[in-house]
């Protein structure tokens, strides 16, 4: 069951997580849900090879072929492997659809040059660093871009045909999933999946497991709302995350509380009147210096002071 992109790992009866192997490409988690009578995916990976090694899997662990596929927001490492499941029917908010249909058809030129930017970049930061968990991580994040610019040319875009605006039920003989949103926090529409009778969360990149949640583009005020709403309204047990391996509810608390303190500490740095380059050398947030992708927490500060100096302005 398991291979090069991902570890197979059972979140609770009739679920499993299909886990990233950090470095290969494939990114994001995904999942696999039997409802009994018809298998589920959530999400299908970063790259078409290992989506189809997703729907494989599914397919062997359910014995049924995948009757839905959800897509938890927009971004390519959670559909770039949509194509390798055209039989299946596609799941999604509203917005997500309308995000996607809304980039048209894959732009290969345009594509491969911002992601050659993104590999100049790291290489230029991997320069500067001294740090081995920083140099590790930065290393799995350029071979996940080099795989991701070789397989361009083969991506093809899919767009849901179903979808919902603040929930969707679908019931299976055996177990039943409830499609969510609570709107945009770590993306501008994010769902996620719960399956009440395991109690069990797939819960796309709202929440990622001792790994940097990436906040640009997002709303990290509406995200730390919807991470509440979620421990208010829903009995969680398991939670399978976007990034990172499988958790208990204390995943949930986890990103709330790295949200909020760096909400917090990019709100001091703000007020202190110095420079962005000065907070930039001071590095991660301290007691998330372990945590995946540390790299990106730079990019979280640059976004979310000059958003703070914007409105400070104003």
């Amino acid at each position: 069951m398991n291979n090069e992109y991902f570890t197979i790992q059972q979140a609770s009866e009739g679920i499993w997580g299909a886990i990233s192997v950090p470095g290969s490409g494939s990114l994001g988690n995904a999942a696999i849900i039997d409802l009994g009578d018809l298998t589920v995916v959530v999400d299908t990976t970063n790259l078409p090879h290992s989506g189809a090694l997703l729907r494989h899997t599914a397919e062997q662990l359910t014995n049924k072929p995948v009757k839905y596929v959800v897509n938890t927001h927009f971004h390519g490492d959670h559909v770039n492997g949509n194509q390798e499941f055209m039989k299946s029917e596609f799941i999604s908010t509203v917005w997500t659809r309308d995000l996607l249909s809304d980039m048209g058809e894959v732009n290969i030129d345009l594509m491969q040059q911002n992601i050659q930017k993104l590999i100049t970049s790291l290489n230029h930061v991997r320069s500067q660093q001294r740090d081995p968990h920083m140099l590790t991580e930065i290393d799995y994040d350029l071979s996940v871009q080099r795989a991701l610019y070789d397989t361009i040319p083969s991506l093809c875009r899919v767009i849901p045909t179903i979808t919902f605006e603040d929930k969707l039920v679908i019931q299976g003989t055996k177990r039943t999933i409830e499609v969510l949103s609570y709107g945009g926090g770590h993306s501008l529409s994010d769902a996620v999946v719960y399956v009440p009778e395991e109690q069990t969360l797939i819960a796309g990149d709202l929440i990622s497991t001792k790994t940097i949640p990436v906040i640009p583009y997002g709303n990290p005020y509406a995200w730390v709302r919807i991470l509440k709403r979620i421990q208010k309204d829903l009995k969680v047990d398991t939670v399978v995350p976007g990034h990172g391996d499988i958790s208990n509810s204390d995943g949930i608390t986890d990103v709330t509380r790295f949200l909020e303190k760096t909400i917090t500490y990019v709100s001091g740095a703000v007020k202190s009147g110095k420079s962005e380059s000065y907070w930039l050398e001071q590095g991660v947030l301290k007691g998330y210096e372990d945590w995946h992708l540390p790299q990106y927490f730079s990019w979280n500060f640059r976004w979310l002071f000059n958003s703070m100096l914007v409105q400070n302005n104003r």
